[in-house]
């Protein structure tokens, strides 16, 4: 049995949801996301809470991804996600303007990632900057795509890294003896 998903979400009164066809619809002060609900998880709305529950009992591990799915929407739509970049590297900086985010990352051109809509940036200073977002899948998307224009190389880590990552420096080659 799906221990988390034995207890209900809970959200408070800013928080509406609809339940129709299959999609349970999000919505609050933040934004509105809709999750699918497959045919085999039933999903009932009592009073300011959310239960979810199987058929099946082979069906445990669905019950759980869509209760985790459900409560992130629904966290979502009250706080919102965020998570920090870091630029590091002799040099390197970024800069926020409106929803592009201009990296200068050691490549011939500067780089101008553009943000999806529902994802908005801040920046502290020119190394590091904070991405914000109602929705946790995309939020971690848009962090990957950042990553991907320059990835961290093991042996400086040098790179753009998400605050707080655990990174392995790798030991270079000694000359044999």
């Amino acid at each position: 049995m799906s221990r988390l998903a034995a207890k209900p979400v809970e959200f408070d009164s800013s928080v509406t949801t609809e339940l129709k066809d299959g999609l349970l619809k999000v919505k609050g002060p933040k934004g509105e996301l809709s999750i699918p609900i497959k045919e085999c998880i039933k999903v009932k709305v009592e009073n300011n809470r959310i239960f979810v529950d199987r058929e099946k009992d082979s069906d445990s591990a669905f019950q759980g991804l869509t209760w985790s799915l459900i409560k992130n929407a629904v966290i979502g739509v009250t706080k919102g996600f965020s998570k920090k970049l870091e630029v590091v590297g002799k040099g390197w900086r970024s800069a926020v303007k409106g929803n592009k985010i201009n990296l200068q990352v050691g490549l011939s051109n500067p780089v101008d990632f553009q943000l999806p809509e529902g994802v908005t940036a801040t920046q502290a200073n020119p190394g590091s900057f904070t991405i914000f977002s109602h929705d946790k899948q995309l939020l971690g998307q848009v962090c990957a795509d950042i990553q991907r224009i320059r990835p961290v190389e093991p042996y400086k880590l040098k790179g753009i890294r998400i605050e707080g990552q655990y990174l392995r420096k790798k030991v270079r080659k000694t000359a044999g003896v």
